[in-house]
């Protein structure tokens, strides 16, 4: 898989060393501090329930653990699949270098730069942001004044505030808990989106190709609107694997940010330590980022899915023979097909569907404030 390990860069290798892709029983391992967190901040929102606040942050923050421990089960579960995804764009490289078109691969190698260089600053974004959470956490672990976890846990018949298990779970949860769950979040994050774009890539290679057919004669052309139709039924097969692979974890990421109102009317109102709510923030910052980086490339995919039915129609059919009529007839009839990547299956990732969130979620956000006037 060398041009995926070009294209996926940092984010495959760290997949492969945390045993997403290739070693199960490394996976669950590294799993183990996230599940015990998961099953003990639930335990811990239940003794809490009448706590409005709490319940809240704790919920929020738990909820992406969740997601990170199923999002790993899931490429644990479809293994083969992702190795076969991965394996198809590789075919794609070699399928588009044996064309040796020029203008196509110069292009692809300016994507990969970007999507490399991208990957790399993500990465290492979030690393500045683990090592501030961890030493924050550290830090009151070793003074001891404020005790706080960066997920708030409880276990029945255990007081996890008193020493030693305080100064334990704190260390686990900045060295173990935080890199893993952060981490784990970005590179999942970044394959989606390296995903989507490398099809909305093939789609627009697509259309330049449309576009240039008028330059080529009737036998050339005919030659060429053929490749066109296989190209074609290639990026509708990647549209599936990307719903096959990607729909479930779409779901997930658009009910977290349903939450996001109620975390912010919660910490506007409590009296938070500073440095635990800048990590808090940041939390809420990336879900907010990368969730509308996600819906804004998914409706972009749509929209150049149906580009190609316009370029195969603006490209000159009047004046060339029956056969090549007949071809440019079948892409412009299934390019009308939208390619719609969707949350579970249930809802269109698009622009109007994450403007249709941000309004229910304004909605929420008054409720709540003006329940929390009243109280």
């Amino acid at each position: 898989m060398y041009f995926c390990e070009q294209l996926y860069n940092i984010n495959l290798v760290y997949m492969k060393r945390v045993g997403s892709l290739g070693d199960p029983k490394r996976a669950l391992f590294m799993l183990a501090m996230p599940t015990f967190c998961c099953f003990a901040t639930i335990y811990r929102i239940y003794q809490i329930w009448h706590n409005f606040d709490e319940v809240v942050a704790n919920f929020f923050k738990v909820s992406g653990m969740i997601t990170i421990t199923i999002r790993t089960f899931m490429v644990l579960s479809k293994q083969k699949k992702f190795l076969d995804f991965f394996n198809d764009i590789d075919n794609w490289y070699h399928r588009l270098r044996s064309e040796n078109d020029e203008v196509t691969m110069k292009n692809l190698e300016e994507y990969t730069r970007k999507t490399r260089r991208a990957s790399k600053t993500i990465f290492g974004i979030m690393i500045v942001c683990i090592f501030y959470i961890s030493a924050i956490q550290l830090l009151t672990s070793i003074s001891s004044t404020n005790k706080k976890y960066i997920i708030e846990v409880r276990l029945p018949f255990v007081d996890l505030y008193t020493s030693p298990y305080y100064e334990i779970i704190s260390v686990l949860q900045a060295l173990w808990l935080a890199p893993i769950v952060l981490l784990s979040y970005v590179s999942y994050l970044c394959v989606i989106l390296i995903s989507i774009s490398f099809g909305i890539f093939l789609m627009k290679d697509l259309q330049q190709k449309l576009g240039n057919m008028h330059e080529l004669n009737e036998l050339e052309g005919l030659e060429c609107i053929k490749k066109c139709i296989q190209q074609h039924v290639l990026i509708i097969k990647f549209h599936r694997d990307l719903e096959v692979l990607f729909s479930a974890g779409n779901f997930v990421d658009v009910s977290i940010f349903c939450i996001i109102p109620c975390v912010i009317i919660v910490y506007a109102n409590m009296e938070y330590n500073l440095a635990f709510m800048i990590t808090d923030v940041q939390l809420v910052f990336v879900v907010i980022f990368s969730t509308y980086i996600i819906f804004w490339l998914a409706n972009s995919f749509y929209i150049e899915g149906l580009n190609i039915a316009h370029a195969a129609y603006n490209c000159n059919w009047v004046d060339r023979g029956k056969d090549f009529r007949k071809y440019i007839v079948v892409i412009m009839t299934v390019g009308q097909k939208p390619l719609e990547l969707t949350a579970g299956g249930l809802k269109p990732v698009n622009m109007q569907f994450f403007l249709a969130i941000v309004r229910v979620s304004y909605s929420i956000f008054t409720v709540l404030q003006g329940t929390k006037k009243d109280y």
